[in-house]
C-alpha cells in the first residue's frame, strides 16, 4: 500500500511539473512557485507544525547547493528528478490521511521532525552509538526511515 501511495504521489508531482517553467539554470526552471504551492498546498495550514517553515525560496536556495539537481539531462529527466525528490520528501513529512481534505498527497511538508520518536536509531553494537543523553530521529524533509 505504501508503494502505491508513493507511485500516486510521484505521478501527481510529474503531472503538475509537466506544465513546465522556462529554463533558468536552476531548479526554478523545472518547478515554479505556483507549482510548488499547488503540490504542497496544505504545508502552511494551521494543523501543520511546520507552518511557514518550508518555502519555495528556501527550496530553490537549498537546491543551488547541489548544482546538478534538476538542471542536467533531458527535460523529462530534470522533471523526474525533482518530482521524485518532492514525492519522497513530502511523503516523509505528510500530515495527510485518507480522509484529509484534498487527499493525503496534498499535505506534504507538514512536519519538521519525525512524529514517531519512540524508535531507537542508536546502535551501540555498530560502533555508532548515540551521544550520551541524545536521541536520533528524522528532522527536515529527509527523515530517517527503517
Amino acid at each position: 500500500m505504501r508503494s502505491l501511495w508513493a507511485v500516486a504521489l510521484l505521478a501527481s508531482c510529474l503531472a503538475i511539473l509537466s506544465a513546465g517553467a522556462q529554463q533558468r539554470g536552476d531548479v526554478s526552471s523545472v518547478i515554479s512557485r505556483a507549482q510548488f504551492d499547488q503540490l504542497l498546498k496544505h504545508r502552511n495550514d494551521q494543523a501543520c507544525p511546520a507552518k511557514g517553515f518550508y518555502t519555495y525560496d528556501a527550496f530553490v536556495a537549498a537546491t543551488r547547493s547541489f548544482p546538478g539537481f534538476g538542471t542536467t539531462g533531458t527535460r523529462d529527466t530534470r522533471y523526474q528528478e525533482v518530482a521524485a525528490f518532492l514525492a519522497q520528501t513530502s511523503h516523509e513529512t505528510t500530515g495527510g490521511s485518507k480522509g484529509a481534505p484534498d487527499g493525503p498527497y496534498a499535505w506534504g511538508y507538514c512536519f519538521v521532525e519525525e512524529r514517531e520518536r519512540s524508535r531507537d536509531y542508536c546502535d551501540p553494537k555498530s560502533g555508532w552509538p548515540c551521544a550520551p543523553g541524545r536521541k536520533y530521529y528524522g528532522r527536515g524533509p529527509i527523515q530517517i526511515t527503517q
